[in-house]
């Protein structure tokens, strides 16, 4: 594929990082030039090499070359901490990781050091002893300091591309199609972060179906915000720009005001994020439509998007087309709009499944449930995961013998075949006797005008078991009136599902995929009551 597109598309733009702009036959060069020093340093296809850094273009190119000899990429956030990342580079046997020595003012590196030990001869960190070597991508050749040394397995970017010269081009010949082609991991919300194998074939297929459906197409400019190092930013962000010959444009960290001048300097044509983002996009100050006006397409991938929100999208920022998807790092895309879709479908709905995907909505006992009824969603398709990584338990639990994926969302199907996701099962909470959905309480909390962005969850109640606490930050110019809130409520939804308390706040804490952090927000709703 990658070979493919560098012909094809040689002279489109294919990475734009501030000054470094690399077209696709570049590219596709420097993704070689690694893919030579990777086996000039051991590394042979099914090997785990990991990547621990914000979004750029060595991240880009790494991965390709990664990809390109077989190896397996294994993202870390750059945003975990050294006590997160050290366990996860040991579980993986990773041998070889591409690392940046600071991300965000945090100094990776010297925070492994920190914690597992520097290392000495032939061991780059001395608590990690299968991690032979770690390239700095933030030190340039010949770079010299406390925290390099080719004795110790750490060497800078430069100098470990050099050390590739001269060895044979990969041409991918010995590369299985169900290869794996990374080890995803999960957030950990609900315990430690489990290992997804995803496999070279199914991801090609699973994110040509999304980015044809989607509408990208050559010549785009993707301004990439999502960390490569989650599902989403890896795929719909690098490997969909590939294979499409799209302009690929990441943010390092995402701050509202550089995303406005990315688009507006690079003529931004395609973005994505949960709905807060364009939300907050469009309530900054410096908000100007003519600067956002070669944007053309969005995706939102959430279980519910204000209908205002969308009409905004399209007659503020001018774009044309809103997508809605669904998707899980164990199946890849579920679901997603399609071109003419009307509003409220895409505002109330994740779209129809995929090519060759099935769906189906179970209740408890394992039986299919009737149309409009919830109950969890099950996917049953080629995307789904190999399994998590060595263990076959979890994988067991997941996965029924029949090979459908319990994904652990609760859904409704309407007659259209339009998936309506309702929360997440853990999300849900049951209010005398009622199960409450915080994202469709959100939905209706978002008619009431002054509100711009709302989060609800749940909290325990001595007499009703568990009640509902909203958070919600104003709309631009307005106050919130948290008992006229509550009294609105009261009159627009049934009993259960209205908040007992209003939290009018600023922000709300987010992840580093920019979705709220509710564990946070259920600790604040049990200590201020």
């Amino acid at each position: 594929m990658l070979r493919d597109v560098a012909a094809r598309h040689a002279r489109r733009d294919a990475v734009i990082d501030g000054e470094v702009r690399l077209d696709f036959a570049a590219l596709f060069a420097e993704a070689e030039r690694v893919a030579r020093a990777l086996q000039a340093s051991g590394i042979r296809p099914g090997d785990r090499v990991a990547i621990w850094a914000s979004n750029g273009w060595r991240w880009v190119v790494a991965a390709c070359g990664i990809w390109q000899i077989g190896a397996v990429v294994v993202p870390l956030a750059s945003r975990w901490k050294a006590p997160e990342v050290g366990p996860l580079i040991e579980r993986t046997e990773a041998r070889l990781a591409f690392v940046e020595r600071e991300s965000a003012g945090e100094p990776l590196l010297e925070s492994l050091f920190a914690r597992f030990g520097a290392g000495r001869l032939g061991r780059p960190v001395e608590g990690l002893p299968g991690l032979e070597q770690v390239v700095l991508f933030d030190a340039g050749g010949g770079a010299r300091g406390t925290a390099l040394g080719s004795d110790r397995g750490i060497v800078a970017w430069d100098d470990f591309i050099a050390a590739g010269e001269g060895h044979a081009v990969p041409d991918g010949s010995d590369v299985s199609a169900n290869a794996m082609a990374e080890l995803l991991f999960t957030s950990g919300t609900t315990g430690a972060p489990k290992g997804v194998e995803l496999c070279q074939r199914q991801l090609l297929q699973a994110y040509w179906d999304w980015s044809g459906i989607g509408g990208l197409a050559a010549g785009d400019r993707f301004l990439v915000i999502p960390p490569y190092s989650h599902g989403f930013g890896l795929n719909g962000g690098i490997l969909a720009c590939l294979m499409r010959g799209v302009a690929n444009v990441p943010i390092a960290v995402f701050d509202p005001r550089v995303a406005l001048e990315q688009i507006a300097r690079e003529r931004i044509t395609v973005i994505s994020g949960p709905p807060t983002l364009f939300a907050t996009l469009m309530n900054l100050a410096e908000f100007d439509p003519t600067g956002v006006a070669s944007l053309r397409l969005a995706f939102v991938g959430a279980a519910a998007v204000p209908t205002e929100l969308i009409h905004a999208m399209q007659e503020r920022m001018g774009i044309e087309r809103v997508v809605n998807a669904y998707g899980l790092i164990e199946v890849c895309v579920v679901s997603m709009t399609r071109a003419g879709d009307p509003t409220d479908v895409i505002a109330a709905t994740t779209g129809r499944a995929m090519p060759g995907v099935e769906v189906r909505i179970v209740a408890e006992d394992g039986t299919v449930v009737d149309e409009g009824e919830p109950g969890e969603v099950q996917v049953r398709s080629q995307g789904v995961m190999r399994g998590y990584w060595r263990d076959p338990v979890q994988t067991a639990a997941a996965i029924t013998p029949e090979g459908w994926c319990r994904t652990g969302d609760v859904g409704v199907r309407d007659p259209a075949g339009s998936i309506r996701v309702v929360d997440r099962l853990k999300d849900a909470f049951n209010c005398g006797g009622f199960s409450a959905f915080p994202a469709e309480i959100e939905n209706q909390l978002l008619e009431w005008g002054a509100i711009a962005q709302v989060a609800v969850v749940g909290v325990p109640d001595e007499r009703l078991g568990e009640v509902g606490h909203a958070f919600v930050i104003p709309a631009a110019g307005k106050q919130v009136d948290a008992e006229a809130l509550i009294a609105w409520s009261r009159a627009n939804m049934a009993n259960y599902k209205v908040p007992r308390r209003v939290h009018v706040v600023d922000d709300f804490p987010l992840n580093a995929n920019g979705k709220v952090r509710k564990d946070e927000l259920r600790r604040r709703a049990r200590r201020e009551g």
